[in-house]
């Protein structure tokens, strides 16, 4: 028998970046002034929202499977879509039975009223009047996790030959700049521990007079912070400099960078279209490295691009691997509807795709222990998480036993020991650990 559905409730469920995260809990916070909650586990909601993703072919199927499963799970709840998937594959979304709305990434901090409308707590004249842009989201604090995402910039102005994302989240907008820093006071005076900048090209950001301006209000925010700690996302490789480096030797700033290479190919930088080259990629690094002890490096790298040769992946690997990334995300290449790329010869086997892609998830395995193993002994602060784990400042994953956990609570900073690092056959491993008082 079905449980009967819950009125005022909403379930997420949201994939890709860091960027869906916050706004999903942008719209829970809309929707909890309208009365509504989060579905427990065994509710039924009579709201599911799926926050979507596109950045691969393989980000797109799993789209569909969730949207279908939720239909399946969730028989007279209404389904709403949004997000990348639903901004460049609206129709496609749409001719599934069961979809209550599409909502792409332009409209999607108006989806709140529109879920009102259907559900007449609100008429469609005021609908039209709710104002809506890239960052008209209420003040946002985290639902179920504990950082709090916060959004300064949207959209991208590159033109990666591979890159399905300018198509779904437009050119480059930038948050108002004293709309940032209000919104750290607000995280930080709610005891937030972690705020973490998200965008999609977050070095892009610029101030009111059209200026670049990310280092500048880094710098403003740090002058902001005395309880929470600042994580940035990923930041594209000519971002990283000296300015940078420098700011974050700020002891409220994690020492963390995730900074995409794609490849360590020249010919295929080239043919990608990116604004960099190995050896300017190798130095801004190597800058980072030098000013920040301790720093944890993660980045991207997309592997079968059309013309990649063995020798090339191999340059890929020898370049992780000389500059000590801790993380590598690593991507086959798929075809996206619409790049340049799409003209290109697909020279890779999908075999050859996967072996490649197995090669480097190993290899992160082998840096990441590496990197873990040079950090035995110290302590370090960290964020207590859901589960058990608490995360350092430095991305580090640290089991803590169940006598210790007793009195803390999820959220709350602690000081630990990383005592000794366990390493896993298939991802990366974790830290025993103590807390330190």
């Amino acid at each position: 028998m079905l449980s009967p559905i819950a009125e005022q409730t909403v379930l997420f469920n949201t994939l890709g970046c860091r960027l869906n995260f916050f706004e999903s809990d942008g719209l829970f916070a809309s929707l909890t002034k309208h009365g509504y909650r989060s579905a427990e586990a065994e509710e039924h909601p009579e709201v599911v929202i799926i926050n979507t993703c596109t950045v691969t072919n393989k980000a797109d199927s799993r789209n569909r499977n969730t949207i279908r499963n939720a239909i399946k799970k969730f028989p007279g709840s209404q389904i709403w879509v949004t997000g990348c998937y639903a901004e460049t594959d609206r129709e496609s979304i749409e001719a599934i039975p069961g979809v209550a709305g599409v909502v792409g990434n332009t409209e999607k901090s108006k989806l709140p009223a529109m879920i009102l409308e259907k559900k007449g707590l609100i008429d469609s004249e005021e609908l039209i009047r709710v104002s809506y842009d890239r960052f008209s989201y209420s003040d946002v604090l985290p639902n179920g996790h504990t950082r709090a995402y916060l959004k300064i910039q949207d959209g991208c102005n590159r033109k990666c030959s591979y890159c399905k994302i300018p198509q779904a989240r437009g050119l480059g907008v930038s948050r108002s700049y004293q709309d940032v820093l209000d919104q750290v006071r607000f995280l930080q005076d709610n005891g937030v521990g972690e705020i973490v900048l998200t965008g999609v090209n977050l070095g892009w950001y610029r101030d009111g007079e059209n200026k670049k301006a990310f280092n500048k209000i880094l710098g403003d925010i740090l002058n902001i912070l005395e309880y929470s700690r600042i994580r940035i996302s990923s930041i594209e490789p000519p971002d990283v400099g000296n300015e940078l480096a420098e700011l974050m030797t700020h002891p409220r700033f994690t020492p963390f960078l995730h900074i995409p290479l794609q490849s360590g190919s020249a010919e295929i930088l080239k043919r990608m279209k990116r604004t960099y080259t190995p050896e300017t990629f190798r130095k801004r690094v190597e800058i980072a490295k030098e000013k920040i002890p301790g720093l944890f490096l993660g980045t991207d790298v997309i592997v079968g691009f059309p013309g990649e040769t063995e020798e090339m992946f191999q340059d890929s690997m020898d370049m992780v691997r000389d500059l000590g990334f801790a993380k590598i995300h690593a991507f086959p290449f798929s075809v996206r509807r619409n790049t340049l790329a799409e003209t290109f010869p697909d020279s890779a086997s999908k075999e050859t795709k996967k072996e490649r892609v197995h090669a480097l998830n190993a290899l992160s395995r082998e840096l990441h222990q590496k990197y873990a193993i040079s950090e035995t002994g110290k302590t370090k602060e960290a964020i207590l998480e859901q589960g058990g784990v608490a995360v350092t400042d430095n991305y580090l994953k640290v089991k803590l036993s169940e006598a210790e956990l007793k009195p803390l609570k999820v959220g709350q900073f602690l000081n630990v020991e990383l005592l000794q690092y366990e390493p896993e056959t298939d991802k990366e491993g974790t830290f025993q650990g103590r807390v330190f008082r």
